[in-house]
């Protein structure tokens, strides 16, 4: 009885349809395997200890020595030589406590601001991944689509030229519709060749994502709702991208690292003042000298350290200029990507509207072709048309299928594009499609 079940249970399990990896499951391999974002995270971790190094300057500096030496010595005294063998050893305690020195102050103040530029390059690359696996994501949907209204075209030519071949036997209809039909069908199998390879190519581009080849994916609904952007007003849209563009962000910090740059080599004209102390011990069992037979010292210094820099050769006037010339590059790089930042979100946000309206002309597109293909075969039937017209009505059909689904995928797309171009996009998003998948 217990085989019975454990059969049985077995032949469920192996019945059952496998359950369809929506966008949320490939999202969450991606945040796992994908190598690109992995490096960023790498990157932000390693920046941030660039705070760390900085603050460490701050902090007292010690250090210990020690030593060993063995000694010989050999002497020559009005032909008389004397040897002399003995050992010495000591050791140190060195204290060094910065007291002011302007250079570290500014290196804390820029590391501040790497590591916020790091962050938002890091937060960027967490919105890119989003949109790197959704690309993908609806590039293997479109191609399975591509196959399927392949197989579909196919197969309704495949039967149109039996028929066709059918009603030439009985002479109802012309050899050239036969051989009409025969071109279309040819033509046919070599475009499911093709949908076949692009839906492979499709499905390795997403597995260099997700380190896993996705088998079974979840298609789109065809209850999607077209949600308009909100709010619906273009120049909100961009008062919020300026204030939250992690690319703008990051340049903007860019641009501050470079202007303390300036300062942090302008440093090098500023005197520096050290705090130093140092506690040392030495002994020595022998020596040279007559009747010397050892010698301990202990020595116990503190002081200040003044360092005043007067000339250099011009080098840290070259070093500032140079800096200052980085500087005009930075916001010249910021204002390059401020006005990219308002191009892409711009026309992100004009390309959602556009597609809403694509969408629905592509719906109503279908519906049309699909009236269209209902009064061409019902010709046919009657004699008033041809096989090429049905062939070419089924044709019109499979295109604005095919058409229909792409606009749809074109749409989720442009709608994340815009968030991420705001710098609005997160995993909410990613949870939201899931929703609309099967």
């Amino acid at each position: 009885m217990r085989k019975i079940l454990i059969c049985l249970s077995f032949c469920l399990l192996a019945s059952s349809p496998l359950r369809a990896e929506n966008l949320a499951d490939i999202y969450k391999l991606a945040l796992e395997n994908d190598p690109t974002f992995a490096a960023a995270k790498q990157e932000f971790l390693a920046t941030q200890e660039i705070k760390n190094q900085s603050f460490a300057l701050f902090l007292p500096a010690l250090s210990f020595s020690a030593n060993y030496t063995n000694l010989k010595q050999k002497y020559t005294v009005a032909g008389a030589d004397t040897k002399y063998s003995y050992n010495t050893n000591g050791y140190g305690l060195n204290l060094k406590q910065m007291i002011y020195r302007h250079d570290y102050f500014v290196q804390y103040k820029q590391a501040d601001y790497q590591v916020a530029r790091a962050s938002a390059n890091f937060n960027n690359a967490a919105q890119e991944l989003i949109l790197r696996v959704s690309q993908r994501y609806f590039e293997v949907l479109g191609a399975i689509d591509n196959l399927d209204f392949a197989n579909a075209e196919k197969k309704a030519i495949e039967e149109q030229l039996n028929q066709t071949k059918q009603r030439f036997e009985v002479g109802l209809t012309a050899i050239t519709d036969v051989h009409e039909a025969q071109a279309r069908y040819d033509q046919s199998v070599a475009q499911t060749i093709a949908a076949e390879n692009l839906l492979a190519i499709s499905r390795e581009n997403l597995r260099e994502i997700t380190g896993q080849l996705p088998q079974n994916i979840a298609r789109l609904s065809a209850k999607t709702p077209l949600v308009r952007p909100d709010p619906e007003n273009i120049e909100q849209w961009m008062e919020i991208a300026n204030k939250q563009s992690l690319s703008l962000i990051a340049a903007e910090k860019a641009m501050q690292i470079a202007r303390e740059q300036i300062n942090l080599n302008r440093a090098g004209h500023y005197p520096t003042l050290d705090l130093v102390a140092s506690q040392t011990y030495s002994s020595s069992d022998g020596g040279a000298f007559i009747g010397f037979t050892g010698r301990d010292q202990e020595e116990t210094r503190i002081g200040l350290q003044l360092n005043l820099p007067i000339y250099q050769g011009g080098l840290v006037n070259s070093r500032t200029s140079q800096a200052a010339y980085q500087y005009n590059q930075a916001k010249e790089l910021y204002e390059r990507q401020r006005r990219r930042t308002e191009n892409q979100t711009r026309s992100a946000y004009l390309n959602v509207l556009a597609n809403i309206s694509q969408v629905q002309a592509y719906e109503q597109a279908l519906k049309s072709s699909r009236t269209a293909l209902e009064a061409t075969e019902a010709g046919y039937e009657v004699g008033t048309r041809t096989a090429v017209d049905v062939l070419n009505s089924r044709r019109e059909v499979f295109r604005a299928e095919r058409d229909y689904a792409k606009s749809r995928y074109t749409y989720i797309l442009e709608t994340l594009s815009l968030r991420q171009a705001a710098g609005t996009l997160s995993d909410d998003a990613i949870n939201a499609i899931s929703r609309w998948l099967q």
